[in-house]
This record gives C-alpha cells, structure tokens and sequence, in this order.
C-alpha cells in the first residue's frame, strides 16, 4: 500500500521498533552501504548502478519492501559491470537463429573467470538472478542482502583491478 504523504519520511515499521528489525536506523543501513564504494576504475554507468542499489538499500528505512528491489538490482548492476568489461567478446557473435548473441550473468561470469579477471564464483548467482528475473513475491531483509551484495561489490573491483 502507497504510504500517506504525511508519513512518508517515517520510518517503516520493520525499522521503527513495531515489527521486525528493533532498532535499525537510517545510520546503520547508510554505514552498511558506505563500505562498499567502488574504485574509480570502474566504468561510471557501473558505478552509477551500484550507487543506486546502495540507495535503495538505505531507503529501504521509509520502505521496507525496498531492501528486495535492492537485490534484484545488484545482480543486474554485476551484470553490466561483466557487460562493460568483457561483453565484446561476444560481439559479431549470433545464436541458433540467427540474432546478436547476449550473454546473460552466467556464461558473463564463466569467462571472467576463465579469463582469470575474478578468483571466484558464488554459489547461486544465476539462479537467483532468474528467481528475481521471472518474477517473485520474496521480501528480503538486510541479513539477507549484506553478505551478496558485499560479494557482488567484492567481485566487480576484482573484475576491474586489472583494468586500473
């Protein structure tokens, strides 16, 4: 349901001590998020999408349902950072009908590491990018979000430490 305009800048009750997360502030999800900056070497429409998850995470404070959108958004956020470094490679390239070949996250993340551009792949990446792909009524929470997103953040700086 869209929030009253007068409580709009309240907090969500998972925040505010009326249900689920007693005692997380705006501070604590802005300090979850300012650690996960990413360099300069990595291209700024990157960058820019991983601000914008790290935004919606935070914001996640007047709306709870945001931490969810968050997840969904930081797979595609890898999949563009993988995109912007190696999807070249692919260029030229068709599939079986005859149309541009696109890789998706996981052949995306098999070539950067074959390519030795990451030392890893976490479990079940793919398979969560499609859950949230094709639709799903999950809502998420931070202890859900942090340790992914800290991966996801882990491996874009990898993916671009060779590129600075």
């Amino acid at each position: 349901m869209l929030k009253d305009i007068q409580r709009l800048l309240l907090p969500d009750p998972y925040y505010a001590g009326t249900a689920g997360f007693v005692g997380g502030t705006i501070l604590s999800l802005h300090q979850d998020m300012s650690r996960l900056e990413l360099p300069s070497s990595v291209p700024e429409s990157v960058r820019r999408c991983h601000d914008a998850v790290r935004h919606t995470y935070i914001y996640s404070y007047f709306s709870y349902d945001l931490v969810t959108v968050a997840a969904s958004q930081m797979l595609l956020c890898l999949e563009l950072a993988l995109r912007e470094r190696i999807g070249d490679q692919w260029k030229g390239k068709t599939n079986t009908k005859g149309k541009p070949l696109r890789p998706t996250l996981d052949p995306l993340l098999k070539a950067a590491m074959t390519q030795g551009l990451i030392s890893y792949i976490p479990d079940g990446l793919t398979l969560l990018r499609n859950y949230f792909l094709h639709g799903s009524d999950a809502v998420w929470n931070p202890p859900m979000f942090l340790p992914i997103f800290e991966s996801v953040t882990a491996l874009i700086r990898e993916l671009y430490e060779s590129n600075s």
